[in-house]
């Protein structure tokens, strides 16, 4: 049997072979998520504190109708849409009105001709006034022409000012049908998804003063958590405190991004969100908690929040 002879290139291989797997090794060792390493450090901080709370959109979801009773003509949004501020919602029937507010327009426009052609003409004939002062002065002309052309341009500024207030009077009556219109349309007081369309075109749209509403608008605003704090821990929680939020709820609980508090109660209330079924309702401190980013969260979602030192 023959052997193979040493050389330095024979280990050479070998070597180089387990330096390379050693190296890929370290590349595959991956460092810690930043939302794994942000609910370790989280844990690290001593927890004082705990609560029940709920995702909330600041001033709630929005109950629109129109500002007066009717029928509905056109509903022009559908739920989960997208809208924006001054988006037509809905409209009511109204043909009438709408043929009003032409003719209105068409009064407005006419008053501004008018006005505008009556100012066109007052400069020329202060034009001719004045030559004709200046001629009777220097014993060119009458007098009796210079007065004439003094009454011309009284009379020429006395119908400016009639055109004028014709123009005021037809701007605001064109006002006036403009705001009849608009009680019968519904439009986006601000940016925001539409929840829910109460009604449909051929139905009575609902009052608000009756407690109905023709669409529900979830306002476009960071989100919040109200939170429930036992009466026992209100000591232990005070504005500007770290908190870390989760769902709550029967599947596995997910966390949210990092809060603070910016509003503690000074009053104390009873607890919607938790009971002792021995001792009764349980008194509480409600807390407002912001996020310090935006979570992907429901409004009306379950939370519980941990405060931290």
């Amino acid at each position: 049997m023959m052997r193979t002879p040493f050389t330095p290139s024979t280990w050479l291989v070998p070597l180089a072979t387990l330096a390379a797997a050693l190296m890929l090794s370290a590349c595959n060792e991956k460092p810690l998520p930043l939302p794994a390493a942000a609910a370790a450090e989280r844990a690290s901080a001593a927890q004082v504190a705990v609560a029940r709370g709920k995702i909330e959109v600041p001033g709630g979801l929005l109950e629109l109708s129109p500002a007066q009773e009717g029928m509905v003509q056109t509903v022009a949004v559908q739920e989960g849409q997208e809208v924006r501020r001054g988006q037509l919602l809905l409209r009511l029937a109204g043909e009438a009105t709408g043929a009003e507010a032409a003719v209105a327009e068409s009064e407005l426009r006419l008053a501004q001709a008018r006005h505008q052609a009556r100012a066109q003409r007052l400069p020329a004939l202060r034009r001719t006034a004045a030559r004709l002062a200046e001629a009777v002065a220097a014993g060119a002309a009458e007098p009796q022409r210079a007065e004439e052309a003094q009454q011309a341009v009284r009379d020429a500024e006395s119908e400016l000012a009639i055109s004028q207030a014709e123009a005021d009077v037809a701007r605001s009556r064109l006002a006036q049908v403009q705001g009849q219109r608009s009680r019968l349309e519904l439009h986006a007081p601000e940016d925001g998804t539409v929840v829910r369309v109460g009604t449909q075109a051929g139905q009575r749209a609902p009052l608000a003063s009756n407690g109905g509403a023709a669409v529900t608008l979830l306002p476009r605003r960071t989100l919040v958590v109200r939170a429930e704090l036992n009466e026992s821990y209100a000591a232990q929680v005070h504005v500007g405190q770290r908190a870390s939020v989760t769902t709550d709820g029967d599947t596995v609980s997910t966390s949210l991004p990092p809060a603070h508090v910016v509003r503690v109660s000074p009053v104390l209330g009873t607890g919607r969100l938790q009971d002792d079924l021995q001792r009764g309702p349980v008194r509480i401190v409600e807390c407002l908690l912001e996020f310090d980013q935006a979570p992907t969260a429901r409004v009306g979602q379950n939370v519980r929040v941990s405060f931290h030192e």
